[in-house]
């Protein structure tokens, strides 16, 4: 693990040392094209100005709903250099989601692409703190006028200049509210500091300075995975992040020799997608070497077919990465040993006595280090208060640790459904489906899927004498919710199972329903599309 002064990781000075020592070598790779070091940061300054023009200030919270492309990375780089807050959200979020996210957040300003921006006119007006838009369009003529408040093009942008306004931000400054799945609640917003985003990059180094200086990465970069571990941490390394619109599992291996990337970075559930597909002549002619993800009960059929490793750490959004594995010391199974630079690590009962090696638990962190783990969670007070409780964080996972200290993962604790990459909030999907005139109440869970992680399940009790199919539910589901969490499968039910506290007992419910190749009698498989999330 690379060490650097915490006092000197704040983003938009760190991409202005990279533009004067890396000035001409090539920074962000795209199918389109590449750019420099330099030219980001030139670009990431013209679009501060334009910000600043359009009357951002410091401390506030702009959301930028765009997909993979060089712009979304200006906007959070120009955002950082003004001391502002990015909030990064899913591009698949619409109708009450969305607008909860952007009220949630008190977002002042919106950059969105310009396809996104259709729906918009529904929303802004319940939105009064919105104060403008920036739409991701070339075109000024092209920019909607039906959406509610004022808004610009980036061309329009862009015309502001060059040189932004200096704002004197450090470390411990708040630089990014990431919105991660809600367990027992709506999904609630992580405070990033510099700190806590520059650190989990450089606790991702280890590879990347290894094996090369080209990252591959296929994820989504309003995620922290795909920000953090990819275009941060080849940026602290002066390396090449080459950047996907998206995991297309018929083209990654294209893309892989296309930008010569040495680094992968995915989700697990890519491996199975890969090893689902026709073996050919050029399966080993490439030059990957590394996954970093987590890893796989399939690792060893990955390195045997595509001669590549999985690496596995626990990492979060709330954390960063807590654990890890140096190479080669991995062990099958294991996300590897407390990062003990940055955390102290425990597994903890349900009454936060920490339990003995082989003894499953809840792991719970704290910090060596200021401002590296998150300060709470934004508007929720609650949630901030639950999560730290007895001065530690709580993760909410399941863990169980050896008598070398290499951690396990068995499985979460939370509400939290787990898909292609995606958390999915199983209470903000509840409270979609539970608006259907015809539903009574529903509970939305995870299942097994064969691509190793979970697919959704919901099980619906209908209203008394109302006709409702699965027809109508997915197509209530598909107009109202992101495709991530538009349900796999879907089950009728006349009553759902009760804890003594009348809590709706889910635990009785997953395990009514067998693995991926069987499944029980009234239950309705929901093909998927695509197969790249």
């Amino acid at each position: 693990m690379r060490n650097e002064p915490i006092e000197e990781l704040v983003i938009g000075n760190l991409l202005e040392r990279r533009a004067r020592s890396h000035r001409t070598d090539t920074f962000l790779q795209f199918r389109e094209g590449e750019l420099s070091y330099g030219e980001v940061d030139h670009l990431t300054n013209r679009v501060a100005t334009g910000l600043a023009a359009l009357g951002v200030r410091r401390g506030d919270h702009v959301a930028v709903m765009l997909p993979n492309c060089p712009e979304l990375l200006y906007t959070v780089f120009a955002l950082s250099k003004l001391g502002a807050v990015a909030v990064p959200l899913n591009t698949e979020l619409c109708g009450n989601l969305l607008h909860r996210a952007l009220a949630d957040a008190h977002a002042a300003y919106l950059v969105i692409d310009a396809p996104l921006a259709e729906e918009l006119s529904t929303l802004t007006p319940r939105l009064p703190r919105l104060g403008g838009l920036v739409v991701r369009t070339p075109d000024s003529s092209q920019v909607p006028l039906t959406l509610g408040k004022p808004a610009v093009s980036w061309d329009s942008l862009l015309s502001a200049g060059s040189e932004p306004p200096r704002a004197d931000v450090a470390f411990c400054d708040l630089q990014a509210i990431m919105y991660t799945s809600g367990t027992t609640g709506p999904s609630k917003g992580v405070l990033v500091s510099h700190a806590l985003a520059l650190t989990c990059a450089l606790d991702s180094l280890d590879y990347l300075d290894r094996w090369g200086k080209t990252a591959y990465c296929p994820l989504p970069l309003f995620h922290a995975a795909g920000l953090w571990d990819g275009v941060l941490s080849a940026m602290l390394s002066g390396a090449t992040i080459a950047i996907a619109d998206r995991f297309h599992v018929s083209r990654f291996w294209d893309d892989v020799r296309y930008f010569d990337a040495k680094v992968g970075l995915g989700v697990f559930s890519m491996i199975p997608m890969l090893l689902n597909q026709e073996p050919t002549e050029w399966d080993t002619l490439h030059p990957l070497e590394v996954f970093y993800m987590g890893k796989s009960a399939l690792d060893a059929r990955l390195h045997e077919r595509f001669g590549v490793r999985s690496v596995e750490c626990y990492t979060s959004t709330e954390v960063g990465i807590a654990t890890g594995s140096p190479y080669p010391r991995w062990r099958h199974g294991s996300c590897g040993q407390a990062n003990d630079e940055r955390f102290q690590l425990d597994v903890v009962d349900e009454l936060d006595r920490p339990v003995g090696p082989g003894e499953p638990g809840e792991l719970v962190v704290r910090t060596r280090q200021p401002y590296v783990i998150t300060g709470g969670y934004y508007n929720d007070p609650e949630a901030t208060v639950h999560s730290f409780r007895n001065m530690w964080f709580h993760t909410g996972d399941r863990v169980w640790r050896d008598a070398d200290g290499y951690f396990y993962f068995l499985d979460r604790m939370k509400d939290a459904i787990r898909r292609r990459g995606e958390n999915i909030s199983a209470f903000d999907l509840e409270c979609e489906v539970n608006l259907h005139p015809a539903v009574l109440e529903c509970a939305a869970y995870g299942v097994p899927s064969e691509l190793e992680d979970e697919d959704v399940k919901l099980a619906v009790v209908p209203r008394k004498g109302a006709s409702l199919d699965t027809a109508e539910v997915l197509d209530f589901c598909r107009k109202r919710l992101p495709r991530y969490m538009v349900p796999r499968y879907v089950e009728f039910l006349d009553e759902l199972p009760r804890t003594a506290t009348d809590k709706i007992a889910k635990h009785r419910l997953r395990a009514e329903t067998p693995g991926p190749d069987g499944h029980p009698a009234g239950l309705h498989r929901v093909p998927t599309r695509g197969g790249h999330r």
